[in-house]
């Protein structure tokens, strides 16, 4: 009896491992090294010769992913192949930290050497993959489908205490811009300058208003019809409809007065979301709208490399135009960053990013 009792309560230890799975470490640390050669000496043992400790930091961070990625199975490896360039050109959203180990810059040999460890995110690296694995059947219910893009990427122009300010047009600040010559996988921009300027009277500023200033629509339009490529989707912009509606006699001006909310009350009213939903029903060419902001941050000094890193933050909605109305289906709050060589070049990476990698998941929540 004693026997049978020890047999039952290792059989029930036996089974009791496979009630509580172990769960996989969500960070994986893993190293790379980064080498370069010099031509101007040393400085603070990093070398003189402009951009090249980035471009070092660089390989070395492409060096520790190929080692992370040469440790998934063989499906994952599979996955990953297929999805490669998209997942390089974003691969900073898979990594939690980096930070330097070791750096070597040796005057008599003229090499430069970095060793970083990396910790990647392998949860948002294992969720992307299991996307992508569903990319191709829901490629194949949006392909031909039309996007009408919305999108208003803008940067602080000023605030304003608007309980002690007087506010004049008579400055130039702001930049809208207007979209011409546009066809289905470009845009070209031409600007318009709107201006507002404030006296502040004195005390203490308490409650602000904020007044933006146009970012590249451009960039962020070319992104987003990037985005809609992976689906096989096709953009359309809103110059593409004016001449439409005026030759049907549709009234499309709430697209003007949509874009003046947007830089200058900061968000749509409901007034434009009923004229746009009313257009859509009348003009029927498209199957969806992506509409809202990506706010662009001033530069600021990014730790590691030391060059400029500007944040992105997005505030979108996907709907769906339908004879009945507009219908949301997905939401994007999220923020994406960049480092580049100089402010303007790290605001475009950011946007770019950011319009292109918000779209893209919108689609992926339908």
């Amino acid at each position: 009896m004693k026997n049978k009792i020890k047999i039952l309560f290792i059989s029930l230890g036996m089974l009791g491992i496979g009630f509580f799975p172990s769960y996989a470490s969500t960070e994986v640390v893993v190293k790379g090294t980064g080498f370069n050669s010099f031509s101007k000496g040393c400085s603070k043992n990093k070398p003189r010769d402009k951009g090249l400790h980035e471009a070092t930091m660089e390989k070395a961070k492409k060096k520790a992913w190929k080692r992370f990625v040469s440790k998934q199975e063989d499906d994952v490896i599979d996955v990953y192949d297929e999805n490669e360039d998209e997942i390089l050109d974003n691969l900073d959203e898979f990594i939690l930290d980096m930070s330097v180990l070791n750096q070597e810059c040796d005057k008599s040999s003229k090499t430069y050497e970095l060793i970083v460890r990396l910790t990647v995110d392998d949860r948002a690296f294992k969720r992307f993959l299991t996307k992508a694995t569903g990319n191709t059947s829901r490629q194949g219910a949006l392909a031909g489908q039309r996007t009408l893009i919305l999108l208003y990427p803008r940067m602080v122009d000023s605030r304003i205490d608007a309980r002690r300010a007087d506010v004049d047009e008579t400055r130039s600040s702001f930049v809208g811009d207007e979209v011409s010559d546009v066809d289905d996988s470009s845009a070209s921009i031409s600007e318009r300058s709107v201006s507002k300027t404030a006296k502040i009277k004195g005390g203490s500023t308490t409650a602000s208003k904020v007044i933006y200033k146009m970012g590249n629509r451009q960039d962020a339009q070319a992104s987003a019809t990037r985005a809609l490529r992976r689906f096989k989707m096709r953009p359309v912009f809103p110059q593409n409809l004016v001449a439409i509606s005026e030759r049907e006699g549709i009234d499309s001006s709430f697209l003007n007065t949509l874009t003046n909310e947007f830089i200058k009350e900061g968000n749509y009213s409901f007034e434009s979301l009923a004229n746009l939903e009313t257009f859509s029903m009348d003009i029927g060419t498209y199957q969806y709208i992506v509409l809202g902001s990506i706010d662009l941050s001033e530069a600021r000094v990014d730790q590691q490399s030391g060059l400029p890193r500007v944040t992105a933050i997005v505030n979108i909605e996907l709907y769906e135009a339908t004879m009945d109305g507009n219908f949301v289906l997905a939401t994007a709050n999220e923020s994406f960053n960049a480092v580049a060589e100089t402010q303007e070049e790290a605001q475009s990476a950011a946007l770019k990013k950011a319009a292109k990698t918000a779209i893209e998941g919108l689609f992926t929540q339908i």
